[in-house]
């Protein structure tokens, strides 16, 4: 396990043969509620291999040049540790799981690779953790080509897991013109120093940067250059325009192998889906019918959370006016893009309970009730749940103490209850009790005036003293 707000239980697994490449296109991914999408859906539109909401793997494939003519494929696999079923043992918990992967070509299996691995942690709150907790890594030599590959991922002690087919396309690195490889996105790695090494990457298979975090890195090669070698890196947004462009030269090596690890600016990068191109230095940038052949590129999501992800900065401060003065929402809002990175840090510093620890805590909680209400509160008529009143308490004062069905308006123990009533024990000025009443019958819960009127009250004074934590 690493230390900080990102910690893995990494398995790597290198074998003499396998295969792997790019991924292609799936079917069509589920429905989301407008405004905001779980990253699971932006992966399958993307082509990455992703498990089901109850098993939330994401899997890629990368590949390097390998041993004289053969080609280095990395398989890369994200888990949280919720997707895992633990046993308690006398050290604390422990889960396995195994990786199997197929690899055929003309319907006939040329190799099958299994692995079983397992995870220990101390505690059991580690056990529920829903951010991507476990990274499992398989390194392979194959020879150039396509394939047809076929991964599954299971749970040993329950039924969860998934399985998917897709086809590869492994390239060929061979001599001749000076050839690029990747860019790989990575949370840490160092350049190797020939072919035959085997790369020394730690995968990002989720391709996925914290907006305002740490920054993201990426991976180059080029082969056959007898001088380091220029590259032009650029970030391309959805509709390709390039929001981000920067020259660095690939120096460690020689002619056989120039590398380098780049850090990407996580500060100034929108939210959403973006695409990270290398190409070589000289001359212009390629034109976009161009670029859409080239191999040398990568999706990479920016989003607020590894699970959630917004198409735009706006969305988010839509979220944040829940808990924002109009002053720091409006600076956010029509804030330009090269200011947005320290008005983020500092909203989010005035609100951070434990400033000497690296992670804001709040902050983290914040997200991960938008994430709850937009699960568990959405209502008839495609209202999504974090913009629902029962979606607005829960994101500004968390989980009730206490919650009773009750009947307003009518006999009691006719038909259901069509009230619902939250209480919270420790908020500013003592106890609250708020009342949601579905006065349509369709499972539509709004706040009665009295209720709205002393909530919003409430929220204005958390507002303005944001260092006043509200307990249930």
């Amino acid at each position: 396990l690493r230390g900080g707000p990102l910690r893995f239980v990494l398995a790597m697994a290198a074998l003499a043969a396998g295969c792997g490449g790019s991924a292609g296109p799936r079917g069509p991914p589920p429905a989301e509620p407008a405004g905001v999408a779980r990253p699971l859906t932006a992966y399958q539109q993307l082509g990455f291999l992703a498990g089901p909401g109850f098993f939330p793997a994401v899997a890629t494939f990368s590949t390097l040049a390998g041993p004289a003519d053969s080609t280095y494929v990395l398989f890369g696999l994200s888990l949280p540790n919720s997707a895992l079923r633990f046993q308690r043992d006398e050290i604390g918990f422990f889960a396995e799981y195994s990786v199997i992967l197929m690899f055929a070509r003309d319907s006939v299996i040329l190799r099958q690779d299994h692995r079983r691995e397992a995870i220990r942690i101390g505690t059991f709150a580690e056990t529920a953790r829903t951010d991507e907790s476990v990274v499992f890594q398989h390194l392979s030599v194959v020879a150039p080509g396509p394939y047809e590959v076929t991964v599954r991922v299971s749970d040993a002690h329950s039924s969860r897991g998934f399985r998917a087919v897709d086809t590869l396309d492994v390239p060929a690195y061979g001599p001749g013109a000076v050839v690029l490889a990747g860019p790989i996105v990575a949370y840490d790695g160092r350049p190797r120093a020939g072919r035959a090494d085997a790369p020394d990457l730690i995968l990002n298979p989720r391709r996925t940067a914290t907006y305002g975090g740490t920054a993201p890195r990426v991976y180059i090669e080029a082969y056959g250059a007898t001088a380091p070698v220029p590259v032009l890196l650029t970030i391309y947004d959805e509709v390709d325009n390039a929001v981000w462009r920067e020259r660095t030269t690939l120096v460690e090596g020689d002619s056989a192998l120039r590398a380098a690890l780049v850090d990407l600016p996580a500060g100034t990068l929108p939210l959403g889906k973006l695409f990270v191109e290398i190409a070589p230095a000289a001359g212009p940038p390629a034109r976009p019918e161009a670029r859409a052949a080239t191999p040398w590129r990568s999706p990479l999501l920016v989003s607020i959370s590894d699970q959630w992800l917004v198409s735009n900065f706006a969305e988010v401060v839509d979220f944040l006016a829940y808990i924002g003065t109009p002053a720091e929402v409006d600076s956010l809002r029509s804030g330009p893009p090269a200011e947005r990175k320290r008005l983020w840090d500092a909203f989010w510093e005035r609100r951070d309970p434990l400033p000497a620890t690296p992670a804001n805590e709040y902050r983290d909680e914040f997200f991960e009730r938008v994430r709850y209400a937009t699960e568990q509160f959405s209502e008839p008529g495609g209202l999504p749940g974090w913009k629902t009143h029962r979606g607005e308490v829960y994101i500004v004062l968390g989980p009730p103490a206490f919650t009773q069905e009750r009947y307003v308006g009518q006999e009691e123990y006719v038909g259901r209850p069509n009230a619902i009533e939250w209480s919270y024990q420790n908020v500013p000025g003592g106890r609250i009790a708020l009342l949601f009443l579905d006065r349509t019958g369709f499972g539509r819960y709004e706040l009665t005036p009295a209720s709205l009127s002393a909530f919003r009250s409430l929220a204005d004074r958390l507002k303005a003293a944001p260092a006043a934590r509200v307990g249930s």
